[in-house]
C-alpha cells in the first residue's frame, strides 16, 4: 500500500515538472516569437537594417508640398506633392518599398516628372515622416493610399491618377486597386508579392532557415492584437480577381527577396484583360531600372501614355 502511495506522489511529482517545463517553454517561446514580430513588423527593426542604394539628389534639391492624412486610428502620415513644370491634370501616385520612404523614390519620382505629371509621394505609415509603431506590409497602407487617392481628387476634381509602386509598394498597389476611384487609369507594381504570408515564408526560409509553421500563425495573432490587422487577409488572389484597371507587372529574373514566382502568380490573379508583363533579365530586387534604365522609362512612360487621356 505504502508502494502505491509512493508511486502516486512520485507520478504528481512529475506531472507537476512536466507541466512547469511545459509552461516555461510556451513563456520562452512567446518571448521569442514576440521579438521576431517585433522584428519583422516594427518600426526600427528589419526595415532600418536594409540599406538603400537610391540616388536621392533630384528629390533634395526639389521643392514639394507636404501634404497631411489623420487615419482612423490616430496616425499621422506624410505626403509630398510635386507639381509637373507645366499645367497638368494628370498625377501618379508613387509608393515605395519596405524599408524606404519617399525620398528614396527619388529617381521614380523624377521619372514620372520628367514625362510631365504631377507626382504625390506618400511617407507609409512607420516610414519617412509618418508616424506609426508597425508596419502596414501593404495590407494597412492600401487605406491609406485610398484616402490619399480622395486628397488628389479634392485638388484637382477634374484629374486622373496614375499608381506606381515598387516591392512593398508593389504589394500595395495591388491591394488598393479594388478601393482605386474611377478616375485611376493605370497601375504598375514593380517587384510586388503576391500574398504577406508567401513573403514571410519566403523570407523566414531564406535569411532564418526557419518553416513558416507554427512561426506566421502566431505572428498573425501579434499582428491582429498589436497591429491591428490579419496579415493572411493579403492576398492578390482576391484583389485583382475583379480588377479592370490596365496593370503592368514588371519584375527582375534575379530576385530572390521578392521571387520573381510572384510576377506570375499576380499576373495569372488579374482579371483584367489590359494587362502586361515584363520580366527583366539579370535584375535583382528592385533594381530594374538600375538594370536597363532605357527601356525601363520607355515602357513606363508608354503604359502610362496609353491609358491617361
Amino acid at each position: 500500500m505504502k508502494n502505491k502511495e509512493k508511486k502516486i506522489k512520485q507520478k504528481r511529482v512529475w506531472t507537476r515538472v512536466l507541466l512547469s517545463l511545459l509552461v516555461i517553454l510556451i513563456i520562452i517561446g512567446g518571448i521569442a516569437m514576440y521579438y521576431l514580430f517585433n522584428f519583422a513588423f516594427a518600426r526600427g527593426g528589419f526595415s532600418d537594417q536594409i540599406k538603400s542604394r537610391s540616388n536621392t539628389e533630384w528629390y533634395d534639391t526639389h521643392t514639394s508640398q507636404i501634404w497631411t492624412q489623420k487615419t482612423k486610428d490616430g496616425q499621422t502620415l506624410k505626403a509630398h506633392y510635386f507639381t509637373a513644370d507645366q499645367p497638368t491634370n494628370k498625377t501618379v501616385i508613387v509608393i515605395h518599398g519596405y524599408g524606404g520612404s519617399a525620398r528614396h523614390m527619388s529617381t521614380y519620382i523624377r521619372m514620372f516628372h520628367n514625362d510631365g505629371y504631377n507626382v504625390l509621394a506618400p511617407d507609409n505609415r512607420g516610414f519617412g515622416d509618418s508616424t506609426g509603431h508597425y508596419i502596414g506590409y501593404g495590407w494597412l497602407d492600401r487605406i491609406d493610399v485610398a484616402n490619399w487617392m480622395k486628397q488628389i481628387n479634392e485638388y484637382n476634381p477634374h484629374g486622373e491618377i496614375g499608381m506606381y509602386g515598387i516591392s512593398m509598394g508593389a504589394a500595395t498597389v495591388m491591394y488598393t486597386l479594388p478601393l482605386a476611384p474611377s478616375n485611376t487609369k493605370f497601375a504598375i507594381a514593380d517587384c510586388g508579392y503576391s500574398s504577406i504570408n508567401a513573403e514571410l515564408s519566403h523570407e523566414l526560409h531564406s535569411i532564418f532557415h526557419l518553416p513558416a509553421f507554427p512561426i506566421l500563425p502566431i505572428a498573425n495573432w501579434y499582428s491582429r492584437i498589436l497591429a491591428k490587422y490579419d496579415f493572411m487577409d493579403a492576398n492578390t488572389n482576391e484583389t485583382l480577381k475583379h480588377n479592370n484597371i490596365p496593370l503592368f507587372i514588371i519584375h527582375g529574373s534575379a530576385d530572390d527577396f521578392v521571387p520573381t514566382k510572384f510576377a506570375y502568380q499576380n499576373y495569372k490573379n488579374d482579371a483584367g484583360k489590359d494587362k502586361e508583363i515584363w520580366i527583366v533579365r539579370g535584375a535583382d530586387h528592385a533594381h530594374s531600372k538600375e538594370t536597363d534604365p532605357v527601356q525601363y522609362n520607355q515602357k513606363t512612360a508608354a503604359f502610362a501614355n496609353k491609358w491617361f487621356k
